[in-house]
């Protein structure tokens, strides 16, 4: 007896919900402290059919929890001004089914700081001391690496016209595009300053100036002792916290003692 087995094949359509939400372009750098960034699409979504889509633009710190970000529903988006690294993705809708695209990260740079300068009471004439940083610039670089390079333009104010506190100061630029610089100058008070540029777009800063008596040491009491003699103690005698137009009273380890007039 022979069984004959039939097998019937129906054509089934499989029909998937989901399609594919698309996704975003990255940025090619971080940003600087305190500005915006435009965000886009790099591949638009697309589906078997035909259908309209939402955006909901939505964004997070350490990639969890995500947070709406109100009247962000286009396919681009443009931040806020970011103090702190931000991750972002677009949550997009259609039919009723939400899809999150890629996350992307946009990094954010460390503000730009001045710095500032070694205090320096007095310079021999005939020296050829270095005008130099005690705290470096920093900022506008990545904390993991990356950014290191600041351009450096020195300035130099004369005093024009001796009546007080309020001296009225005429700067001038001098020196190179260096962190240090040596001034060769005749007797007499001049202040310093130093202007650092981020060389990627991150703004400029300025240190705080210094002032600087030159002296003939040849003919003066004043000797590389009392040029290099350590500050321990300073008074601020108008209380100003951002140091315009104050008068300082430095103590010096040898047991000088020094009373400036401050501008900014």
């Amino acid at each position: 007896m022979r069984i004959i087995i039939i097998l019937f094949f129906f054509p089934f359509l499989l029909v998937s919900q989901e399609f594919y939400p698309g996704s975003l372009a990255d940025l090619n750098a971080p940003i600087c402290y305190n500005t915006a960034a435009i965000l886009t699409f790099e591949n638009l979504p697309t589906a078997g059919t035909e259908g309209n889509y939402s955006y909901q633009w939505q964004k997070s710190w350490n990639g969890s929890p995500w947070f709406n970000i109100t009247n962000a529903n286009s396919i681009s988006y443009e931040t806020t001004n970011l103090t702190t690294d931000t991750d972002f993705r677009v949550l997009v809708t259609q039919d009723n089914i939400n899809i999150p695209t890629n996350s992307i990260s946009v990094y954010v740079l460390p503000p730009l700081d001045a710095g500032f300068l070694l205090a320096i009471d007095s310079i021999c004439t005939s020296s050829s001391t270095a005008i130099e940083f005690e705290l470096e610039p920093s900022g506008a670089e990545l904390s993991w690496g990356g950014f290191a390079n600041f351009s450096y333009a020195w300035q130099q104010g004369n005093i024009i016209d001796i009546v007080g506190p309020d001296d009225p100061v005429d700067w001038l630029y001098v020196g190179g595009d260096t962190n240090t610089h040596i001034p060769i100058l005749d007797e007499g008070g001049y202040y310093f300053r130093c202007f650092i540029t981020s060389s990627h777009g991150c703004g400029t800063v300025v240190t705080d100036p210094i002032f600087i008596t030159f002296v003939n040491c040849e003919n003066s009491q004043i000797n590389e002792v009392a040029i290099n003699d350590e500050i321990i103690k300073t008074f601020n005698i108008l209380g100003q916290p951002d140091r315009q137009k104050s008068i300082v009273i430095n103590m010096y380890k040898s047991g000088r003692v020094e009373k400036k007039y401050l501008i900014k």
